[in-house]
């Protein structure tokens, strides 16, 4: 198994790979992108401890997210866009609804929030296109087959792997949902919406924290406990078997990304 840890995001035309140090998107048209990722707490290692580096990490997440955002085709753009807006339309009237029913109940309003987001994520699902979710589970089967040992280039030994991954994006927001979920302070005026922001806040460093520590421990019976829902979504919901085009796809976004890391490695 190989000791460079490789994460992905997949879109409606590709799929990014990326690295500690490098990140690389190839597009089915053949196009590609690459570039270098690097990150506050490198150069500031003082603060890479319990729970504030959390914070940054997730910061820099958000930010790498938002930059990659910009090259999801236009026609995703606005179609994510729009079923997100019909998300926020339904939702919330919902939680006010919930509100006046339940008054100051947290569990009960966590659990609203937990289950609404599952069932958004399923509509948004059905009324993306489908190649996102596709090229999603090529992603994992690359990677996957690449943290087995496998040739990456052989579609076959790619195939047979499976496109659920721990390390996906899935499992980390299905565990920041249970985080939130516990207790979710009911937001209002005043020091009510204070205090919904700080645990907002809390719970995404906490998910972050938590999440780390299972990545270094997935074998354990709690961290399969927790993964599992994680891993369900994933299943069910963000991915589906991909065509070999898009394994192919996926497999040149990591070569390329492997190959800047190789290069880097000769330089040093």
């Amino acid at each position: 198994m190989s000791e460079i840890k490789v994460g992905g995001q997949a879109f409606g035309d590709g799929v990014l790979m990326r690295t500690k140090r490098y990140w690389a998107l190839v597009r089915e048209d053949g196009s590609t992108e690459f570039g270098s990722v690097t990150s506050w707490l490198d150069h500031h290692p003082r603060w890479n401890f319990f729970f504030i580096r959390s914070v940054i990490m997730f910061a820099e997440m958000m930010k790498f997210g938002l930059k990659t955002y910009s090259k999801i085709p236009a026609a995703g753009n606005k179609r994510l866009l729009l079923w997100i807006g019909i998300y926020l339309a339904v939702t919330m009237p919902l939680s006010m609804l919930v509100n006046d029913m339940f008054g100051e109940g947290p569990l009960v309003y966590g659990a609203f929030q937990f289950f609404s987001f599952i069932a958004a994520l399923w509509a948004i699902s059905m009324g993306m296109t489908a190649r996102i979710w596709t090229y999603h589970g090529a992603e994992h089967k690359v990677v996957n087959a690449f943290e087995q040992g496998k040739d990456i280039e052989d579609v076959a030994a790619v195939r047979v792997c499976s496109r659920i991954h721990q390390r996906c994006g899935t499992n980390f927001a299905f565990l920041i949902l249970v985080v939130t979920s516990l207790y979710f302070p009911n937001p209002g005026a005043g020091i009510n919406a204070l205090l919904a922001i700080s645990y907002t806040v809390f719970a995404l460093a906490m998910s972050l924290e938590i999440f780390r520590q299972l990545m270094r421990f997935p074998k354990f019976i709690v961290s399969r406990v927790i993964l599992f829902g994680g891993q369900q979504m994933q299943r069910f919901i963000t991915t589906r078997e991909p065509d070999d085009d898009q394994i192919v796809v996926a497999s040149k976004a990591l070569q390329l990304v492997l190959t800047l890391e190789a290069m880097d490695s000769a330089r040093g």
